[in-house]
């Protein structure tokens, strides 16, 4: 299948043409996820996340034949997907909650990583964050709930919500923050204002 006959296919969403294009394709995309990840259970994640984000891109109109080859623009997409997924998890701050279930495991080896103090604390965050979720809109709960605890990749959760992967962004950024002014209100004044 030629480029032209293999873009016209995605195009049309034929099954032929998208198994094709993740044949052929698989490579390169695994070339460029290698320069930025090495958890293999991430790079299968972030396959799955570049494969669409091309094709939702060739949906909007971006790739022109007449600037380059579709396999040079696929790279191009995804190395510059796989840049703003880095810099996004570079930006985040991550804040690991676990039960008092989880600390307290089948283990006889005593945990040096986590205290009584830190158990606590981590506790503490996660009523908080719970309690804050509780007051969030049905719908950004069920956003951050999908993502977040399912653990649900952007194009799933689009697919399931039939909207775009950039609405999914667009309404998870909304919900995130609509979380974070929850918690900060639960926060005592001398912590915010520190």
């Amino acid at each position: 299948m030629e480029d032209g006959e293999l873009v016209a296919g995605l195009l049309e969403r034929r099954e032929d043409a998208v198994a094709a294009y993740v044949e052929r394709y698989r490579s390169l995309f695994h070339h460029c996820i290698g320069q930025f990840e090495t958890d293999p259970g991430a790079r299968e994640d972030l396959f799955q996340d570049l494969t669409w984000y091309a094709l939702e891109r060739l949906s909007q109109g971006s790739y022109s034949p007449e600037k380059g080859s579709f396999g040079t623009w696929l790279y191009r997409v995804a190395w510059c997907r796989c840049v703003d997924r880095k810099r996004q998890q570079g930006a985040r701050r991550r804040v690991q909650l676990h039960s008092l279930e989880d600390t307290h495991g089948a283990s006889d080896k005593a945990d040096d990583r986590t205290g009584p103090c830190e158990i606590s604390g981590q506790a503490e965050i996660a009523r908080a964050v719970r309690a804050s979720l509780l007051e969030l809109e049905p719908e950004d709960r069920a956003l951050l709930e999908l993502r977040l605890v399912d653990g649900r990749i952007l194009p799933e959760i689009a697919g399931e919500l039939r909207i775009t992967v950039e609405q999914v962004k667009y309404r998870l950024k909304r919900a995130s923050q609509n979380l974070r002014r929850a918690l900060l209100e639960r926060l005592p004044r001398q912590e915010v204002a520190e």
